[in-house]
């Protein structure tokens, strides 16, 4: 059958990572959704982020429905974010394992919490800190919103991305704490001159470099 005009569409949603969606329509150079100018971020790296957390995912449930179930993931630029309660210290060890398995993979911060409970009843109150805090961002035109990506987990507001300037950080951080109920703020968000940020195109193994200390440099959390 002959057709004069071909488009296959793929979405790529990187609201998790980049708090955008893009949309690339294939048989054409038209690319509807955000732009990968308007990113720190460049849209090769935004993929690739995006491949890390589905293999990262897949594995944490390969290994342990537990993890998979108890145990929240953000990428940004091959840094991984591990955030939510585990029930033993052996299991928050094997979180970390398991990331730094995933070829990409360039830092793991772990703020997994060792807990008797999974806070499952915390749900619904993170999900509307959550679209409360990319709703204030979107709105403050100081704020290029499409560098961060944020999350809240149990309470504790979790930043991170790519900050034009530390006055601009200050301001995201300013808002997370300003939501309520919000328990505390982690801050990973670095300046886009940082050289955490040089040499993100060369991918890093588990098995080229053995991972560092999980959590450094340590986050920033802001006072309440």
């Amino acid at each position: 059958m002959n057709r004069s005009l071909t488009i296959a569409a793929l979405i790529v949603c990187v609201a998790p990572a980049l708090s955008g969606c893009v949309v690339a329509l294939a048989g054409g150079a038209a690319v509807a959704g955000v732009s990968a100018a308007r990113q720190e971020r460049s849209f090769g790296n935004a993929i690739d982020d995006v491949g890390i957390k589905s293999k990262l995912e897949a594995r944490l449930a390969q290994d342990s429905s537990s993890l998979f179930l108890r145990v929240s993931t953000k990428v940004v630029e091959g840094r991984v974010l591990l955030a939510g309660r585990v029930s033993k210290p052996e299991t928050r060890l094997d979180a970390t394992r398991v990331a730094w398995s995933v070829e990409g993979v360039r830092r793991v911060d772990n703020d997994l919490e060792v807990a008797d409970t999974g806070g499952w009843l915390d749900g619904p109150a993170d999900f509307i800190m959550r679209a409360k805090l990319a709703t204030t961002l979107l709105g403050d035109k100081d704020i290029k919103d499409i560098n961060y990506s944020t999350d809240v987990v149990h309470g504790v507001v979790y930043l991170m991305g790519v900050g034009q300037t530390q006055e601009e950080i200050d301001r995201v951080v300013d808002h997370a704490k300003k939501l309520n109920g919000a328990k505390r703020v982690e801050n990973y968000v670095v300046l886009k001159d940082d050289p955490i940020r040089y040499g993100f195109s060369t991918p890093t193994t588990a098995a080229d470099a053995p991972p560092p200390a999980e959590t450094a440099p340590a986050p920033t959390t802001a006072a309440q």
